[in-house]
């Protein structure tokens, strides 16, 4: 009698080797600092609990990681940038999710030559919204109605 193989992915192997990153910007590091919560949703439109999120930002040396909690939720402190490169990790990832947030109160953002290439309609999905002083919140939705802009590079 022959059994099923489960299905295998990729990760998670958070505890394993990508514990670094975690830290906010050293003290000192010149920018402006802001907080961007969030949460990472899958296409039902629920929380992903166990992702990872990298961050880059063009002024820091090193990448930066988020994890999310139970119902997806991820918090970040970082540096304020014209843009922020995300790539998304998780359990059945078997593509590299990779998109971009950009900060709708900053008055360059419209004119950010990435950004014109997408479609107006889909451009909100890249936008991290202020919440109050030097907070945004940002939601990355993996499939569905309200996928983020994902870039194929």
């Amino acid at each position: 009698m022959s059994t099923v193989t489960p299905f295998q992915t990729v990760g998670p192997y958070w505890s394993i080797g990508l514990r670094t990153g975690f830290e906010p910007p050293a003290v000192g590091q010149p920018g402006v600092r802001v907080v961007v919560r969030g949460r990472l949703i899958d296409g039902a439109g629920a929380g992903i609990p166990d992702g990872i999120l990298e961050w880059w930002h063009l002024g820091l040396v090193s990448i930066q990681r988020s994890t999310t909690e139970n119902g997806g939720s991820f918090v970040i402190e970082t540096l304020k940038a014209p843009h922020l490169a995300i790539r998304v990790l998780g359990r059945g990832i078997l593509t590299q999710y990779v998109t971009r947030l950009y900060f709708a109160d900053d008055p360059d953002t419209a004119a950010d030559p990435v950004l014109k290439l997408v479609p107006q309609h889909r451009r909100t999905t890249l936008l991290a919204q202020p919440t109050s002083a030097g907070e945004y919140s940002f939601d990355v939705v993996v499939q569905g109605e309200n996928e983020t802009v994902f870039f194929d590079i």
